[in-house]
């Protein structure tokens, strides 16, 4: 098979890019582990992990997935600032002093800190971010549907909803026995007229939430279009949920959560296919994919996919290059939601003006440092590394291509 010049450079970046991730990590794993203490073993250990996650994707649950998240941390703007620090602290404790290569890691760790927790630089991040999801954004309406085939929509659901209590299905229990007094005393019991205050509470959203929200918008639109509209609510379990007896997955799984929200906003759970083991991107992408296989759907190779601005360009490219990659052509239709932007004034020309222009002022607690800024700015920066792992793993392309 003769490779196309595209291919080459993709390969030849994809081994550069493994030379650097290695490269880092063998300084990484030198300067935090002591040599003389089992340093080969771990090495060993580590390097095992993380070979077996590339090669199988990012475990999500069990002993595996926190070890992954454990080696995953100096790939994290956080994780890194933290080792810097912690690099620096050792040598200060070891020798009562720091040298000059601790200074440098200071140097490097605190105005990191301090600049990625600045609102005015996470801002811009995210704009930067969002703008990419913006240039390939399509609405549904705008893309008609062959004879035969009804409307698709995905909606990536992971992190839209919170964790919470239903409401009772076992009779009442008896009365509490009375507890000895111990050193910390155990939390007071429930009053039986706030209890309802728990069980009866809707299904409650995190910031991601208006992603179910807008998937409600696009099938009322799609619905009066009469395209017969399909939601594909695609998430993963809940690992930190403790299972009960007779529990199946899709029962404690967030997507169970996302089809309870849709159905109480009127869409019909026939129009609903929950997928509750899609905790990433990719693999959402495999499970739709199947999924309309064994249904044997007719969705006329399109899909409209909701998902985060921030993201969306990674999960565009990845049902793309998934879905065509098995032989099943595929027009994605990318519905960005959940903007922490604004689109810069100048890029609104020939689009609005005056009064429809909506802009932000820059204010002076956008100087100021702030957790908000800082987690911001870690979203977008994670989203970057995340590609860069699809694109080692081969799940998508390095070049955005009009989709």
């Amino acid at each position: 098979m003769v490779l196309l010049v595209t291919d080459v450079f993709v390969l030849l970046t994809q081994v550069l890019l493994w030379v650097v991730v290695g490269l880092f990590a063998w300084y990484v794993l030198l300067r935090v582990l002591p040599r003389p203490f089992l340093g080969g073993l771990v090495l060993l250990l580590l390097l095992g992990v993380a070979a077996f996650t590339f090669y199988r994707g990012t475990p999500e649950q069990g002993l595996i997935g926190d070890i992954f998240r454990v080696i995953a941390i100096p790939f994290s703007p956080l994780g890194i600032i933290l080792i810097l620090l912690l690099l620096a602290f050792l040598e200060l404790l070891r020798g009562g002093k720091l040298s000059r290569t601790g200074l440098v890691l200071l140097r490097i760790a605190i105005p990191a800190l301090l600049i990625l927790s600045i609102p005015a630089v996470s801002y811009f991040l995210a704009q930067r971010a969002e703008a990419e999801a913006l240039d390939i954004a399509r609405p549904a309406a705008s893309v008609a549907l062959p004879p035969g085939a009804r409307r698709v929509i995905v909606a990536l659901a992971q992190d839209t909803t919170r964790l919470q209590i239903r409401p009772r299905s076992q009779p009442l229990p008896g009365a509490p026995a009375p507890i000895a007094p111990q050193l910390i005393p155990p939390p007071a019991q429930i009053p039986a007229s706030a209890f309802p205050v728990l069980e009866e509470q809707p299904v409650q959203l995190t910031e991601r939430g208006d992603i179910l929200t807008f998937t409600n918008q696009v099938y009322r639109q799609e619905l009066a279009r009469g395209t017969d509209p399909l939601v594909i609510v695609s998430a993963g379990g809940r690992p930190e949920r403790a299972r009960k007896t007779g529990e199946t997955l899709n029962e404690v799984s967030e997507a169970a959560d996302a089809r309870r929200f849709l159905q109480g906003l009127g869409i019909p759970p026939s129009a609903i296919i929950g997928d509750s083991n899609s905790p990433t991107i990719q693999r959402s992408a495999v499970n739709v994919r199947e999924e309309l296989r064994r249904r044997g759907i007719n969705f006329g190779n399109q899909l409209v996919l909701i998902s985060s601005a921030i993201e969306m360009n990674r999960a565009a490219l990845t049902f793309s290059r998934e879905f065509n990659s098995n032989n099943v052509p595929l027009r994605v239709i990318p519905n960005p939601t959940n903007f922490y932007t604004l689109p810069a004034p100048a890029s609104f020309r020939g689009r609005a003006q005056g009064r429809d222009v909506v802009e932000r002022n820059l204010q002076l607690s956008d100087l100021l440092p702030s957790i908000d800024a800082l987690s911001l700015s870690s979203k977008v920066i994670n989203e970057y590394l995340t590609s860069i792992y699809y694109f080692l793993r081969g799940w998508i392309r390095p070049v955005r291509t009009t989709l």
